[in-house]
């Protein structure tokens, strides 16, 4: 079994509405290479397949600045 990240278009509620939205999810392959499952739970969400690209580019920007790492207790 092998897996990797892709950008699947679905159907349901979000956004507070019936419509089509995209998800970055993790795909899950047979080992034949043959399409197996994909994770159900909704991470990154747009309503385009350009706005998951955008979002990623902006979390790695994001990321990449000179920040420090924030602790769950700094919420408390």
């Amino acid at each position: 079994m092998t897996w990797n990240y892709r950008i699947i278009k679905r159907h349901g509620e979000t956004f507070s509405k019936e419509d089509e939205y995209y998800v970055l999810a993790e795909v899950y392959y047979k080992d034949d290479g043959s399409l197996w499952l994909f994770s159900i739970e909704d991470r990154i969400v747009s309503d385009s397949h350009d706005g998951i690209i955008k979002q990623l580019e902006t979390m790695l920007a994001d990321a990449k600045k000179d920040q420090p790492v924030l602790t769950e207790e700094d919420f408390e």
